[in-house]
């Protein structure tokens, strides 16, 4: 996965806490994702790498550097692309 990109039937929701509903009408489905998945999944839009994504959740976080967050973004990312909710795609 080079620059994964949003399922165009997926939608969201933020809600009040920060947490953000991802959701599909066509599929009758809904996940609720934390902020920082939040910040992950916005990035996912076929133009942003992992690396870049990785990068801009460690804006938000207290994570000292990249390795340290690499591993579970790369894990969230991964779990995204099998739930069909991003595309996994080289473009």
């Amino acid at each position: 996965m080079i620059r994964p990109k949003r399922n165009p039937d997926v939608q969201t929701k933020m809600l009040p806490d920060g947490h953000v509903v991802i959701f599909s009408q066509q599929s009758d489905w809904a996940h609720t994702i934390t902020p920082l998945a939040a910040i992950a999944w916005e990035y996912c839009d076929g133009e942003h790498s992992i690396e870049q994504i990785v990068e801009q959740v460690l804006t938000y976080t207290e994570a000292p550097n990249v390795a340290e967050i690499q591993p579970a973004i790369t894990a969230l990312l991964n779990d995204f692309v099998q739930g069909g909710l991003v595309s996994d795609t080289n473009a």
